[in-house]
């Protein structure tokens, strides 16, 4: 994905960009109408709040002094993933290496808490920073979420562990002097950003997400920002929301001035629509099998490779972007054609061990992991008797691992996991002969 780089002077376009993200329309904008804004509400800390607390918390950490370069906020009026909207090289290397590496909730795995705030307050439940020591050039990731902070003290990310965050090559130290001078709060980022989108076009479009970020690109529809600021405003990446949609970045210099303003749509998704860039399906086509059992429980796991195919069928690229767990739906089917018993996942949320996740006697579910092993989401009967998944919303990458769990009196021989689409804009096929 083409980046826009931001310095001293802002440059605003016309612009047409067909990129594996989407297509955008980019165009010069000017300030509109706002509607009348609602009262101030505060969800999360700020920027200046969140960033003392983490620098209290380091600065003693192993390895330092360690020195800012990058920082992401994500306030999403409902449930958002970023692993949805993708990232700028390999969509699976980024989320199962930097997924495996970080436990917890970050960038890469997990699904964010919901912002009950305004916009205009400059909170977020959500914040990641990324810190770096020019002595042992090596890297500090932190997260705060709703104030708890995490660290997550590892060698250089970019390289050495696998994962690579950015789709530009980070220099660290360049972008150390991009955040050295004074930073301003986000309630003075956002009073600018929201004076120049079109408001009356968030509340319309309700539920967004609102990202505040400075440093390398983490993900299309982020763009880096060279030792300016960024307040990003979309819906790709919300639960429940695919086809195209509107977007709206806009740059400022670092006392928070307003530098430019670009409003564009992108899609959110490989669409199944002629007059879209991404137009054609996804397949979902497994790898390797494995079959285990404990006690009176049968796992079954398959490798997946998140393929999108052209509209004849064929496969263009085994690393897809932009699948949902929700946009996929998923039935065991037996050799005779009949439809087989989901019943309620045995483990829905984080486990130490597989086999935490046991089988129900009556039925099957399933759960995904990383490459690495490490647990995703589970796909069962909800509390109210539909199906669905454990954690709102995550993507399903190439070589995550697809487990189904089958009470061991059941033969499996010539079943098929059957995968299907559950959303109009976008067509999921692929099955797993058991």
């Amino acid at each position: 994905m083409q980046r826009v780089r931001l310095a001293t002077t802002i440059v605003i376009a016309l612009v047409l960009i067909a990129a594996g993200v989407g297509i955008w329309w980019i165009v010069e904008s000017h300030p509109s109408g706002a509607s009348p804004r609602p009262t101030i509400r505060a969800d999360g800390p700020t920027l200046l709040k969140a960033l003392g607390d983490v620098n209290r918390l380091i600065r003693n950490e192993t390895g330092g002094p360690w020195d800012l370069y990058w920082f992401v906020g994500v306030a999403a009026e409902s449930s958002f993933s970023a692993n949805v909207v993708g990232y700028g090289l390999q969509v699976n290397l980024t989320a199962n290496a930097c997924g495996d590496l970080y436990d917890g909730l970050t960038l890469w795995n997990g699904t964010m808490p919901v912002f009950n705030g305004t916009f205009d307050s400059g909170t977020a439940p959500f914040w990641q920073f990324a810190f770096y020591s020019n002595s042992t050039q090596l890297s500090l990731l932190v997260t705060d979420v709703l104030g708890l902070i995490t660290v997550y003290p590892e060698a250089n990310i970019t390289s050495t562990l696998g994962c690579y965050p950015w789709d530009d090559a980070p220099n660290p130290e360049a972008w150390v002097r991009g955040l050295s001078g004074p930073l301003v709060d986000s309630p003075t980022i956002v009073q600018t950003a929201l004076q120049r989108v079109n408001e009356s076009l968030l509340l319309s479009t309700s539920p967004s997400v609102e990202i505040l970020t400075s440093g390398p690109g983490a993900f299309p529809g982020v763009a880096e920002t060279v030792g300016s600021l960024g307040a990003f405003y979309e819906r790709c990446g919300l639960r429940g929301v695919t086809g195209i949609q509107p977007i709206s970045e806009v740059y400022e210099a670092m006392n928070g001035s307003f530098g430019g303003l670009f409003n564009g749509t992108t899609n959110c998704a490989y669409l199944n629509h002629p007059y879209f860039a991404g137009y054609g399906s996804y397949k979902l086509l497994p790898a390797t099998s494995t079959q285990s059992g404990f006690g009176s429980t049968i796992q079954v796991t398959t490798t997946i490779q998140v393929a999108l195919a052209s509209p004849n069928g064929s496969v263009t690229s085994y690393d897809g972007w932009g699948l949902a767990n929700w946009m996929t739906s998923w039935n065991l089917i037996n050799s005779t054609g009949a439809q087989l018993h989901l019943v309620r996942s045995g483990c829905d949320s984080w486990v130490a061990s597989l086999q935490q996740c046991a089988a129900n006697s009556t039925g099957w579910y399933l759960f995904v992991l990383s490459q690495g092993g490490k647990w995703i989401d589970s796909y069962g009967l909800s509390a109210n008797g539909t199906a669905g998944w454990s954690m709102p919303i995550t993507a399903l990458v190439s070589h995550y691992q697809v487990v189904l769990v089958a009470p061991s009196a059941w033969s499996l021989t010539g079943d098929t996991l059957a995968i299907g689409s559950t959303v109009a804009t976008s067509t999921v096929t692929g099955s797993i002969a058991l």
